[in-house]
């Protein structure tokens, strides 16, 4: 081989080797992506189980993904199978971020401690201790200070009110400032300087060579006391972000700051006492946040900090949002992780776990990771946007029926689409709502698995059968009701009815019997399930030959269609899915289901 290529391979490969990858992307905390695919992330691909809460943001490179636990657990897993490669315990814990280069694995743990491992065996390499913790007695909190990396240094800071400057090839100290107060913000690195806040309100500029203090910035949370409030209203959680000239932070104060890059105040947007703790996202010019008890993701004008728009789920917001391609990806303390669209902030999609999310999503390798306080790391695939416009979508519910669900578990069906807009609609007017012409391509949810006789009475010329054929969508949450002859006056079943669904949905399940509802089988979700977020198996007991319907989204272990999709005139759609009765989850798939047109 001839020698300059040798080199250049050479040079090629010491800079793979010594690319550094940290929290949000790099040393000023810009992470937006931009694809050449403009696919939804909201399909889980795999999960690994950790055994105890992420709140760590995972660190995505190569082929591995790296992450702690509040077990003291500091994990390597394969991206691409989420099988375990390593595992490196602390004992306390880690809900630092941790950033690599050049080999080594950085990150801090909750006991004031700094570890470098090796990265692919995660054998330890050295580790710092920090000084002794100051009192924080306002803390609820989780976040710590997660390293950032400057050449051939790590920069963090700590509970003992310093920001220091460690060598990362031993640890050694290069230099610490005091400021007097806990760091928890990550700091970031611009122009020679080291840039964060400190839980008393105060935000700094330090020499990045020599950690002397250039400037700082008290906001208005110095006026403040936290006992007049009776939480902390004085605190910089957030990290700042850099772009161009201007450093932009929350605080728990409830405002998002900018300033110049001389410290000067640019201009301040409004809460209202509302904490700030995410991390800002930053793509073009527009400024994305997620809020505490305000209960709202926020886009505010990068150049003037005014209100471009609001998300409000009712729900709070401490993960720090992620930007791919036009899509704001943000998990919430109801356990979701919203895909909003970055111009409008209205909802895409969203991916539905079984515990808070602190933790913040990553992009790579064409896959979304994130933590969860469930246990699991999820990796999310993607798929190119498929929505419906509806032109109204209902939720149908009657507190008073005894069929699928029990103790009221209907309730939190309802309330869950009432939260996104779904108009309630009960036994008393379901009819008027299926004549209405102004509802043709509207969808209905069974919230409630019951259907009034007077809607199915004439077959094919029925109400829901019309309403099918010119173009509606019904939703079916739990086992198809028009099955059974129900006493209207109960509102329960008392026998089988199993032709009407042959005469008003041209399903065929069978003889008028338990032959037609085929047993109690074990049912796995399809591809199109998944992308749904149906769960990865249920037991159901009713199912129908592959040949009756159009889109399979869930098979019995007899290779029978439990979840369908069956077509209608204009595209009208019966979507039959599976959600627990007792205790109902993965909601999002109804939502998807509902508003969505599978390709």
């Amino acid at each position: 081989m001839h020698k300059s290529i040798v080199f250049l391979l050479i040079i090629i490969s010491t800079r793979l080797f010594s690319q550094s990858v940290m929290f949000r992307g790099n040393a000023k905390h810009e992470s937006a992506v931009t694809t050449s695919t403009k696919l939804v992330y909201d399909t889980k691909d795999w999960s690994y189980a950790a055994g105890s809460p992420i709140r760590s943001t995972p660190l995505a490179t190569g082929n591995a993904l790296y992450f702690g636990t509040t077990k003291g657990e500091f994990i390597c897993i394969d991206k691409k199978s989420g099988k375990q490669l390593w595992k490196y315990v602390t004992g306390e814990a880690i809900n630092s971020s941790a950033a690599i280069q050049n080999g080594k694995v950085f990150f801090s743990d909750n006991h004031q401690t700094v570890y470098a491992l090796n990265n692919t065996n995660g054998k330890l390499i050295w580790k710092f201790t920090m000084g002794n913790k100051l009192a924080y007695p306002w803390r609820f909190d989780y976040y710590y200070s997660s390293p950032t990396l400057y050449n051939d240094k790590l920069v963090i800071g700590g509970d003992d009110g310093n920001m220091y400057m460690l060598n990362q090839s031993d640890g050694k100290l290069v230099w610490k400032h005091s400021v007097g107060n806990v760091i928890r913000s990550s700091a970031a690195i611009n122009n020679g300087e080291v840039l964060f806040g400190d839980v008393n309100g105060f935000f700094y500029s330090l020499d990045v060579n020599n950690g002397k203090q250039k400037w700082a910035y008290k906001t208005a949370a110095d006026t403040l006391k936290n006992e007049d409030w009776s939480f902390d209203r004085k605190a910089i959680l957030s990290s700042a972000v850099i772009t161009g000239n201007k450093i932009i932070f929350g605080s728990r104060e409830g405002f998002i700051y900018c300033l110049s890059d001389k410290g000067n105040l640019l201009w301040k947007n409004n809460h209202r006492i509302s904490w700030v703790i995410s991390t800002l996202a930053v793509k073009d010019s527009f400024v994305v946040t997620g809020t505490s008890d305000g209960h709202f993701v926020q886009a505010v004008n990068l150049n003037t900090g005014k209100d471009i728009w609001k998300f409000r789920p009712n729900s709070l917001f401490w993960s720090s949002p992620t930007i791919v391609d036009d899509k704001v990806y943000i998990g919430s303390f109801d356990g979701v992780l919203y895909c909003l669209d970055l111009k409008t902030g209205k909802r895409i999609s969203q991916f539905t776990t079984d515990g808070m999310i602190m933790s913040s999503a990553v992009w790579s390798d064409n896959r979304l990771y994130m933590g969860c306080d469930d246990g699991n790391l999820y990796s999310l695939k993607g798929h190119l946007p498929g929505s419906v416009a509806a032109s109204k979508q209902y939720v149908y519910y009657d507190k008073d029926v005894k069929g699928y669900y029990h103790n009221g578990a209907d309730l939190r069906v309802k309330n869950y689409l009432s939260n996104w807009g779904y108009l309630p609609v009960s036994t008393n007017d379901i009819d008027s709502v299926l004549m209405d012409k102004n509802n043709t391509g509207a969808v209905i949810v069974l919230a409630t698995n019951y259907l009034p006789y007077t809607i199915l009475k004439d077959g094919k010329s029925s109400l829901l059968r019309k309403f099918l054929d010119a173009g509606g969508r019904l939703v079916m949450t739990g086992m198809n009701p028009i099955i059974y002859q129900w006493d209207e006056k109960g509102k329960q079943p008392y026998a089988f009815n199993i032709p009407l669904a042959d005469s008003v949905l041209d399903l065929k399940y069978g003889p008028n019997d338990t032959r037609g509802m085929k047993g109690q089988y074990t049912c796995f979700a399809t591809e199109k399930g998944r992308q749904l977020n149906l769960p990865d198996y249920w037991t159901g007991n009713l199912s129908i030959d592959a040949s009756q319907v159009n889109i399979i989204l869930g098979k019995t272990e007899n290779g029978d269609v439990s979840a369908f999709i069956k077509n209608y005139k204009n595209n009208g759609k019966l979507v039959q899915l599976w959600i627990n009765p007792d205790l109902p989850q993965n909601l999002d798939a109804v939502v998807k289901a509902a508003e969505w047109e599978l390709r």
